[in-house]
């Protein structure tokens, strides 16, 4: 077997305790015997007995409580630092649950604002707007959405707010210019805040809400947006 598993290691205070108690008892012994006497001390009437073993043993009880008294303070140090790291372990594990569980959302919540630029792009592009796009071509689309690309139909939109990045009154039309249109985009908007928020709960260092709004498509059209209605100045450089 390993040596350092037969290791015994003894608390100091333990070992101080030992030695004071060894070197008490040897005290005591000579005492005894060198000058009282053992004759002597046997035929003590036995209250005396009783208060020379009291007062020779009050000093070493007193000792080992107060010994006992630290070696417990050690041992609840201990305790509530393994508290404290299991508290921390569990504090991880719950933010990679809550992480786990924001992806899986993400996946979902991606493919609703899919679906709500879908409806949009074809309020706007479809047959009973400019007709740039045909009920067979909006089915393919939809299509290429089941199939993963999410951003489809966002990239359409961001694509067509590109080319009309110079016509504010066309933009407007785009997101504000019918009631459908208009809660399309309503819609849009409180979806992604709704994801931008769970993103920064699950991510003190907001390295996922920053890519979300600032590096994925959902982020740039949201952007795209908040420009359109007059709160997002830095959208203005990305438009013109």
């Amino acid at each position: 077997m390993n040596s350092t598993e037969n290791h015994f290691s003894l608390d100091w205070r333990v070992a101080f305790g030992l030695v004071v108690t060894t070197a008490w008892f040897t005290a005591g012994l000579t005492y005894l015997l060198g000058i009282v006497g053992w004759a002597n001390f046997i035929h003590l009437p036995t209250a005396d007995i009783g208060s020379f073993l009291e007062g020779a043993f009050a000093p070493l009880a007193f000792l080992w409580l107060v010994i006992g008294h630290f070696m417990q303070q050690k041992e609840i140090s201990a305790n509530t630092k393994a508290i404290h790291i299991q508290e921390r372990s569990a504090q991880r594990l719950e933010m990679h649950a809550h992480r786990d569980t924001y992806f899986k959302l993400l996946a979902l919540i991606q493919d609703q604002l899919g679906s709500i630029s879908a409806f949009h792009y074809m309020s706007v592009a479809g047959p009973s707007g400019t007709g740039q796009m045909t009920s067979e071509e909006f089915a393919e689309g939809r299509a290429n959405c089941s199939n993963g690309d999410h951003a489809f139909f966002v990239r359409k939109m961001t694509g067509m707010s590109y080319d009309l990045r110079e016509d504010v009154d066309a933009l407007q039309n785009v997101y504000f210019g019918t009631e459908i249109r208009k809660r399309h985009t309503e819609n849009y908007l409180k979806t992604f805040e709704k994801l931008l928020k769970a993103a920064r709960e699950v991510d003190a260092d907001d390295m996922i809400s920053n890519a979300l709004h600032m590096g994925s498509a959902i982020g740039r059209q949201y952007r795209i947006i908040k420009y359109v209605q007059g709160e997002d100045a830095y959208e203005l450089e990305l438009l013109v």
